[in-house]
């Protein structure tokens, strides 16, 4: 039987979710993954990330990969679409939240949004709306089911994300309110959401991530 691990990624394999893992590991936690048959693996398996084969789309991959992994906590990052147009943002991660909470029911479980989603969504300008409404809605039906659930769950939903270098800084808010930096680098959004994961005090709340305003 596979050895336990600390946590299990789903979405690792994107960019953000790289910077998860690199962070996880540079805490010393022991990390599994989730990764399609068609992504390769060698950079994963040379760091010692466990990668499980699979996808997200089907359910019984998502328990096969909580089964051989046998995760302390869950991290999910899924989104975009497949290459048959298919929006994972909904149907994968209800899958993975369906069998996260079949096989522990109240399992730490941290869903990665986006700015924008359920009742921030009208906070938003007209141009954003129209650009990115399908993509929200579909994360706002994961939220939702999330928070019916009884994991203990975190969400949390970056701002505008970029590809420059980290400042190993971010703002955790719960309002908008006096907010101005909108963006933040893919890496300081990662670091927070492995920092919401490990403090308990974050629990069954949502959290907006954005640059530090310092």
């Amino acid at each position: 039987m596979m050895a336990a691990h600390d946590v299990l990624i789903f979405g690792g394999s994107g960019k953000t979710g790289r910077h998860l893992i690199d962070h996880a590991l540079q805490a010393g936690l022991t990390v599994a993954c989730l990764l399609r048959h068609e992504r390769d693996a060698s950079e994963l398996d040379d760091l010692g990330v466990t990668v499980i084969r699979g996808n997200a789309f089907e359910p019984t991959d998502c328990e096969h990969a909580l089964q051989t992994s046998l995760p302390r906590a869950v991290v999910s990052l899924l989104g975009g679409k497949d290459s048959l147009g298919r929006r994972i943002d909904a149907v994968g991660n209800l899958n993975v939240i369906n069998a996260t909470q079949n096989w522990h029911s109240d399992l730490p479980f941290v869903l990665l949004t986006s700015l924008g989603c359920d009742e921030q969504f009208e906070q938003m300008p007209p141009n954003v709306q129209q650009a990115l409404s399908e993509a929200l809605i579909a994360k706002t039906q994961a939220e939702r089911h999330l928070r019916n659930s009884t994991l203990d769950w975190r969400i949390v939903r970056p701002g505008g994300l970029s590809n420059e270098a980290g400042e190993g800084r971010y703002a955790l808010v719960q309002s908008l309110a006096g907010m101005t930096k909108m963006y933040l680098s893919r890496s300081d959004a990662a670091l927070a959401t492995l920092d919401v994961l490990r403090d308990a005090s974050k629990a069954r709340q949502v959290w907006t991530i954005l640059a530090s305003e310092a």
